[in-house]
């Protein structure tokens, strides 16, 4: 993709310059949707919008097992989740309905961000935040339960499924992931 500014260069996340001159705008093409603009701060590189980051495409399936099991795994990249930043999360769920449990985990850095647990529903919705304050390592998500994840490392945003009676099934049919 050829940019219409000649002023503004195209880089990948892994291979944006490591020195940010102050002001400076770059494009990363391979964040997002359409890639995202980037000003330089003289430190580092800071996103200029929030970023649509990911949209489940294929609807994942866990039936057959009453093992915890990662359903999703997203990678962010390290910085990318600046010191005022906020993980938005949406996804909506099709489950068996019947009396037994069915549950979900949203989890960051090896954390639990939120829980989700349903019986006698054929959906169920669910959303969750994680927002840095004014640090990158330190968070609260939508329950106010701290965190102290280093968003200056990549991290993995994982989702996991797990089911009371293997025959089963919970289906995640949407997952939306905005990085504000």
């Amino acid at each position: 993709m050829e940019l219409l500014n000649p002023l503004i260069s195209e880089y990948t996340w892994a291979n944006k310059p490591s020195v940010a001159p102050s002001g400076q705008i770059i494009c990363v093409t391979n964040v997002g949707e359409n890639g995202i603009l980037c000003r330089g701060n003289g430190t580092k590189w800071i996103r200029m919008h929030q970023v649509n980051f990911y949209n489940l495409a294929t609807p994942v399936a866990l039936t057959g097992t009453t093992s915890e099991t990662t359903m999703l795994t997203v990678s962010i990249p390290a910085g990318f989740i600046n010191k005022r930043g906020r993980l938005n999360v949406l996804g909506l769920m099709l489950l068996t309905n019947n009396a037994n449990s069915k549950t979900l985990k949203v989890k960051f850095g090896g954390q639990t961000l939120a829980t989700v647990t349903s019986t006698s529903q054929a959906a169920l919705g669910f959303s969750t935040w994680l927002l840095n304050l004014n640090s990158e390592t330190s968070q609260k998500n939508g329950n106010a339960v701290s965190f102290t994840i280093d968003t200056t490392i990549a991290n993995d945003f994982v989702i996991t499924g797990q089911l009371a009676n293997a025959g089963d099934t919970v289906t995640l049919t949407a997952v939306s992931m905005e990085i504000i």
